[in-house]
């Protein structure tokens, strides 16, 4: 079984990465594939500068959380992979469960973004309704 976690350093994302790793651990074979997804959110009258260092600081956001995420997966011994992507996190969750022929999705009810949901809805509500596979939603 493949699993793709959608990480966001949220809480409801935790209570999904712990979710995922309970069903890995009772899955025999079973691989996860975590994926944070950095939306976009230079809009408006941001320039291009401004949006550059939003970035850099969302990066930066991002890569702490694929490390505490990294830690916590070795801790109970199961190898992850992680992915980070750009864009908008429906979408690009959508593609790397195709990419990687995910079997399940664990995602948090809502994630960390109110703006993020403001502009593109709710990511786990799209992931849904456009997913091949199986989604499980954490609350």
């Amino acid at each position: 079984m493949k699993i793709l976690i959608a990480y966001d350093g949220s809480e409801q994302a935790d209570k999904a990465l712990k979710e995922a790793f309970d069903i890995a651990g009772r899955t025999v074979g079973a691989s996860i594939t975590i994926v944070t997804v950095i939306p976009d959110l230079c809009i408006g009258d941001v320039s291009a500068s401004e949006c550059e260092a939003i970035m850099k600081v969302m990066d930066v956001d991002a890569e702490g959380s694929v490390k505490k995420v990294a830690g916590r997966s070795a801790m109970k011994g199961i190898a992850a992979e992680h992915i980070i992507r750009h864009g908008n996190p429906s979408e690009e969750l959508l593609r790397a469960a195709d990419e990687i022929g995910a079997n399940l999705i664990v995602i948090g009810s809502h994630g960390k973004h109110a703006t993020e949901r403001f502009f593109f809805g709710s990511v786990s509500m799209r992931v849904m309704e456009h997913c091949g596979c199986n989604v499980l939603v954490i609350k």
